[in-house]
């Protein structure tokens, strides 16, 4: 699905991101946040929290609290907008801005306090009234900037090749192999939440893509799918990818016959019903199953039984009735089921084939009675 060409700048990033993982930068594939959490964690000293602690990132020596976000800007414009942060969990949100290098350009430092019912915003207007740390003030040894610097290069070769279009690198990556392999359209708004892709047969999907392999920074097995809560796609697609960010297996599944979408695993390949393997796994965890063959009979799943009328006609009078089939199952194979409607006659004769044979052995009778009675 990649040329070589293409195939060479993966293996190259794959080779950067490990090393920032060797150097403890990263720990995870949210490489843009990780690398904010590192600029500020070395440069308050701050220790950095285990990634299960909820909402925050670093701790001061005082136990001063921090959420750290990063962003990566172009321009000298430094906005920043989140909302529903649970900011009664840590005292201050740290908000770090990169030029296209990871160069850390400037720290603005936000007093939980000023949260608006957990929504944080940064403007030009407002930017003034919080302490802010400038780039030629933020120090990083010379080791670490180095490799992130070349990271950011391997990164930026990836999205002038257009193998991915935003900073979520694993996910742009799985998006691309699950719509070449299914004849997919990539969804044109990124906000839209839960829908990632199209077929022109009007079935949406949700993808999910994970990078599984054996390294010290994540276990195979029980890799989250986050997010899985109340989405309305008809189907999931999961990814698995190799470290060189090669297809390591991919499955697509019935959005709702997933049974605890809270916690959902890479293992949901493995157990949930209707799972079809759209490329062969190559992890031993992950079971490759029944092969997903097309979409040319399939089209939206039915929501709602299918009503099917059919009028008949009563053989002693000449007034039809209508009557109403048993309502349908939806079927689980999502091949459409219209309406049937099965008609029969309208014709008014009320006279059988045996009626026709009764009334002409009388009328013979009578002509017989009647040459009798003449003679």
């Amino acid at each position: 699905m990649f040329t070589k060409q293409q195939e060479l700048l993966l293996d190259n990033f794959a080779d950067k991101s490990d090393h920032l993982f060797a150097l403890g930068i990263i720990s995870t594939d949210s490489f843009t946040g990780e690398i904010g959490e590192y600029v500020v964690c070395k440069h308050f000293n701050l220790k950095k929290s285990n990634r299960v602690t909820q909402a925050v990132d670093g701790v001061s020596t005082t136990g001063e609290r921090f959420q750290v976000k990063s962003k990566v800007i172009s321009k000298s414009y430094f906005s920043f907008n989140a909302k529903s942060l649970e900011h009664s969990l840590f005292d201050t949100l740290a908000v770090v801005y990169f030029d296209r290098l990871y160069n850390p350009l400037k720290i603005v430092i936000v007093p939980s306090c000023k949260s608006n019912n957990g929504e944080f915003k940064i403007t030009s207007a407002t930017i003034s009234t919080f302490e802010q740390i400038d780039g030629t003030d933020i120090k990083i040894n010379a080791k670490a900037k180095s490799a992130i610097n070349e990271f950011a290069v391997a990164y930026n070769s990836l999205e002038e090749a257009g193998i991915i279009r935003s900073r979520r690198i694993v996910g742009d990556i799985g998006e691309f192999y699950a719509c070449s392999k299914l004849n997919l359209k990539q969804s044109e708004n990124r906000n839209e939440k839960g829908i990632d892709a199209r077929h022109d047969n009007g079935l949406t999907f949700e993808i999910k893509t994970r990078r599984v392999y054996e390294s010290g920074r994540r276990i195979s097995e029980t890799r989250r799918l986050n997010n899985l809560v109340g989405k309305t796609a008809d189907y999931l697609i999961v990814v698995a990818l190799d470290r060189s960010f090669k297809c390591a297996g991919m499955w697509i599944i019935p959005m709702q016959n997933l049974t605890n979408p809270k916690s959902a695993n890479l293992k949901v390949v493995n157990t949930t019903e209707g799972t079809l393997n759209i490329v062969p796994s190559k992890i031993p965890s992950l079971q490759t199953g029944e092969s997903f063959k097309t979409f040319n009979l399939r089209k939206r799943v039915l929501t709602n039984p299918v009503n099917s009328t059919f009028i008949t006609k009563t053989t002693r009078t000449k007034k039809e009735t209508t009557k109403r089939r048993p309502k349908r199952a939806i079927i689980s194979e999502e091949i459409s089921i219209e309406p049937t409607h099965t008609f029969i006659g309208n014709n008014d004769s009320s006279l059988g084939s045996g009626g026709c044979f009764t009334w002409t052995i009388v009328i013979i009778l009578l002509l017989l009675l009647i040459g009798y009675l003449s003679n």
